[in-house]
């Protein structure tokens, strides 16, 4: 549980303000509350929406993958197509959170390095903040179409079948397992 205070003080710096919203633009954001998340959908549109968000006690924000012509539009009734319709992008985001804090670095490292030998020039890489990491790779380093269909409307068969080649790659390429031992 984080402490008002604290989330106070982190938040109310403008620099962290102004870097919370220029990663949400056309974005939907989960606040985070102790005791849930918020309404859905919802955005952040200046830098003051963040602290009247931790007045009111958030202690996180989270931006979805999906990049979108208007946020606002998302129904948590919409089905594929109707999502496809409104949903302009995604970024790849691969979360790896192992409980072994050596087998994070190790496991980040590999995905990282199956990504640049696959051609993906652009990448990043960030600490979550417990015992793992977040590997982005952002829409644009994507081609507009894959298999005769908008690269946009893969989501979110295209980020797992991309994860799944990765392991493919890992587990045949850097990897090898006997039993239940990774040499």
């Amino acid at each position: 549980m984080i402490e008002f205070g604290t989330a106070l003080r982190y938040y109310k710096k403008p620099e962290i303000q102004k870097g919370i919203v220029e990663s949400t633009k056309n974005r939907e954001v989960a606040v985070r509350f102790n005791q849930g998340f918020g309404k859905r959908p919802d955005v952040l549109s200046y830098e003051s929406d963040v602290l009247e968000q931790v007045k009111n006690k958030a202690t996180s924000f989270h931006v979805s993958e999906e990049i979108w012509n208007n946020p606002l539009q998302i129904a948590s009734n919409s089905n594929k197509r109707q999502l496809d319709e409104i949903r302009s992008g995604w970024d790849l985001v691969l979360d790896i959170d192992c409980p072994d804090w050596e087998c994070s670095k190790l496991t980040t490292y590999l995905f990282i390095k199956a990504l640049k030998e696959s051609g993906i020039k652009s990448l990043s890489c960030k600490f979550s903040g417990n015992k793992g990491f977040h590997i982005g790779v952002p829409f644009e380093a994507f081609p507009e179409e894959f298999n005769n269909q908008a690269t946009k409307d893969l989501f979110p068969e295209g980020p797992r079948k991309i994860a799944q080649y990765l392991l493919y790659i890992i587990s045949n390429k850097y990897v090898t397992v006997e039993g239940n031992n990774i040499l």
